[in-house]
């Protein structure tokens, strides 16, 4: 049940994030000037460049769960050795920014500490991570509550810019490095490996292959901008919105590479995981499906066109978390790195194939998106043949991936799933009837529905009636305790 909690801690923090963002919506980004939320835009993207070395931090995970405590202090050294490099080059470039992006030259330089400060950030949370996997969830929620408090008082004080904007994070960012350090405790200040650090570095050329074909994916939208409209790309991603509320559920077994890492290959956890994340990832798919066009017009009727649009995401995602469980499955039980090894050696194993593998995703999704982009006679058409071409590359991973998690004796939790199936379009019959084309009649039909999934599912699935059970007791102990810590506090 360790696992769980954790799983629902990440799931937790999810969900308060999205409040806050939605709070830091309305308190900041709400006053910025389109030009300020544009220059606010390309500076995150200028990080993503500016931090790319933070991809050894991968082999910072693994090995301080293989018990190398040297990895935390290491990983934190070399995050400084990549943090003033990449701050010198910032720094040198900063003065063209206003001319070559149109970012204020102030904003530009107060990009500067941020780069450290995520440097460290990713450092230390891999390490926790791999040790205290909630503590690093902890400093997540701390994080957005920092955010969020900055942005309070900036607001309060009448200042609401993309200075304040950025100051606001930055405090929140500066927050979670003190959560984690103080999490990492006496590991983090302790005598750098040299040893440990070649490794990192000598194995690291894989984690940067693994970015590689990211951002090759990543070209979709600029390959449907560029060569259809970016009414086709609004299409493609407004989806996002929905799709990525069904990716959550793979934060349920967030915990599961850390402890396979720790214990070795341990198939009954990785079944629990599938089912877990199934929990909610099949309703919330199905839900997407049958009210696709009604959720698509509660953002803007226009998109109302692009249900088969979100039906596709819907799918994709879905297949998504399943995929994301089975890929920590595979490279959790994966241990050839627990010892140093040749990169012939790295190649051979799964570490290297799960990475080959995003590359034949790549091969299949782009060349099928050029396939819509050309055959296409309408912006939805493209968006829709682009998303059937993701949902196609998402299959074959799934295959692949069920392949080698069979080998590591992993059974899919095939009851589970056609009972979560049932319960689910169950649920979507009172949705479906309800018919929202209002924000609180959404709500409604969500309220409706959740309650007709669970109240379907508990008679259907012993599974279920378990974990309701120890749900249950579990918070009955835990207001006990607080009762009794009250009584002994008066």
């Amino acid at each position: 049940m360790g696992l769980k909690l954790t799983g629902a801690l990440f799931y937790a923090v999810k969900l308060y994030g999205l409040l806050v963002g939605a709070a830091f919506i309305l308190l900041i980004t709400r006053n910025l000037a389109p030009e300020e939320y544009g220059a606010w835009s390309v500076i995150s993207s200028l990080l993503t460049y500016a931090t790319a070395g933070t991809v050894v931090n991968y082999w910072v995970t693994r090995f301080r769960a293989y018990g190398d405590a040297s990895a935390t202090s290491t990983g934190l050294a070399l995050a400084a050795a990549f943090s003033i490099a990449a701050s010198a080059a910032f720094a040198a470039l900063a003065g063209s920014l206003p001319r070559v992006f149109g970012v204020p030259l102030a904003a530009a330089w107060l990009t500067l500490p941020y780069i450290p400060v995520l440097y460290a950030n990713s450092a230390l949370y891999a390490a926790v991570y791999a040790v205290e996997p909630r503590a690093a969830a902890l400093s997540e929620f701390a994080f957005e509550t920092a955010k969020l408090a900055a942005a309070l008082v900036f607001t309060l004080g009448g200042r609401a810019t993309l200075k304040e904007a950025m100051l606001a994070v930055l405090v929140g960012y500066a927050t979670q490095l003190v959560s984690l350090a103080l999490a990492a405790g006496g590991e983090a200040f302790k005598r750098p490996s040299a040893s440990t650090a070649r490794r990192v570095l000598s194995y690291s050329w894989l984690s940067g292959l693994s970015l590689l074909a990211s951002l090759i994916g990543s070209a979709d939208a600029l390959l449907i901008s560029h060569f259809s409209s970016n009414e086709a790309v609004a299409y493609y991603t407004v989806v996002f919105v929905y799709s990525n509320a069904i990716g959550y559920s793979y934060l349920l077994a967030r915990g599961l590479y850390q402890r396979l890492l720790s214990t070795g290959n341990r198939p009954e956890l990785v079944e629990e995981s599938l089912r877990i994340v199934l929990l909610l990832a099949v309703p919330s798919t199905a839900g997407a499906i049958a009210l696709a066009p009604n959720l698509l017009y509660l953002l803007n009727p226009l998109y109302a066109r692009g249900a088969d649009v979100l039906r596709a995401a819907a799918l994709t995602a879905m297949l998504g978390t399943v995929n994301g469980v089975l890929l920590d499955a595979v490279q959790g039980a994966e241990r050839v790195d627990a010892a140093a090894v040749s990169r012939r050696e790295l190649v051979k194993s799964k570490l290297f194939k799960v990475v080959a593998l995003s590359y034949a995703k790549d091969t299949v999704a782009l060349p099928g998106i050029a396939l819509s982009i050309s055959l296409a006679r309408d912006p939805v058409s493209v968006a829709v043949g682009a998303r059937l071409s993701w949902l196609a590359a998402e299959l074959l991973t799934a295959i692949v991936l069920a392949t080698w998690a069979k080998g590591l004796g992993v059974r899919a939790p095939a009851r589970e799933a056609l009972e979560f199936t049932v319960a689910a379009l169950a649920a979507s019959l009172p949705a479906v009837l309800i018919n929202p084309l209002r924000i609180r009649e959404a709500f409604l039909a969500l309220f409706v529905a959740a309650t007709t999934y669970f109240a379907t599912l508990y008679p259907l699935s012993r599974w279920f009636r378990l974990q309701a059970s120890y749900a249950f007791k579990l918070l009955t102990k835990m207001l006990e305790s607080a009762e009794k810590r009250g009584s002994g506090a008066i």
